[in-house]
């Protein structure tokens, strides 16, 4: 899938609710819940590095989209 606007990338974040998943240590966590507290959290410690806090929210969705490389792939749909 190619995502084509923020928009879109906004609305897969959503449909992320309730969406669970294992990779965690073993734990099952939340995605979206995940996303924002990630990205939080590197709001926190990178106040000045835009560019991580966005890769942080929507890592999610890479784990959505493309479950055996969620990281380079979504890296690639976002740029």
């Amino acid at each position: 899938m190619e995502l084509r606007s923020v928009e879109e990338l906004m609305d897969l974040l959503y449909a992320c609710r309730g969406e669970r998943s294992g990779e965690y240590g073993g734990e099952t966590v939340d995605l979206h819940g995940h996303a924002l507290r990630t990205a939080a959290l590197l709001r926190r410690r990178r106040p000045a590095d835009k560019e991580l806090q966005v890769a942080g929210l929507v890592a999610p969705v890479g784990r959505l989209l493309w479950p055996g490389a969620p990281a380079v792939r979504t890296a690639d749909a976002v740029r």
